[in-house]
């Protein structure tokens, strides 16, 4: 599988490029005035608001300590929902078999049903982020709710 590899809190991850739309740098937001704290807000992609979630948040439970190298990976989610995910370091793109021998499957209780199989590799262990599950266990607000003010323009 070819996928983006990722660093959160000294953790090595991946993101299947299947599920990746494009990856961008670092672009202004509308900060949510309220909501979960994962939820950073929304911000402009080609004239339609898309949410921007702190990806540091969900997976460790600490914001994401902003870089000049943080991005934002656009990931569609299997509804055709589109989101953001800020991610202070991309570390690189390559191929990696997730399912192969030594791989451990994940888990899949609740709270880390986003997080997927974990291989052994050169830089130690690298676990594969379910996009499609990612905020399974987050409830989802309405943006009027979260959002105060005009939208971006």
């Amino acid at each position: 599988m070819q996928a983006l590899f990722i660093e959160i809190e000294g953790r090595r991850f991946a993101i299947s490029a299947s599920e990746i739309l494009e990856v961008l740098p670092m672009v202004e937001y509308r900060s949510a005035q309220a909501g979960p704290p994962w939820l950073l807000g929304l911000f402009n992609r080609r004239g339609a608001l898309v949410p921007l979630v702190d990806l540091a948040h969900l997976i460790a439970g600490t914001a994401a300590s902003l870089r000049m190298g943080s991005r934002i990976v656009v990931v569609q989610l299997p509804e055709g929902d589109v989101l953001g995910l800020l991610v202070a370091e991309v570390t690189g793109l390559g191929d990696r078999d997730f399912e192969g021998a030594g791989a451990h499957p994940g888990f899949a209780f609740g709270g880390a049903a986003h997080l997927g199989p974990t291989i052994p590799d050169a830089g130690g262990t690298l676990q594969l982020i379910r996009c499609d599950r990612l905020l399974a266990d987050q409830r989802r607000l309405p943006l009027d709710l979260v959002l105060e003010g005009d939208p971006l323009s």
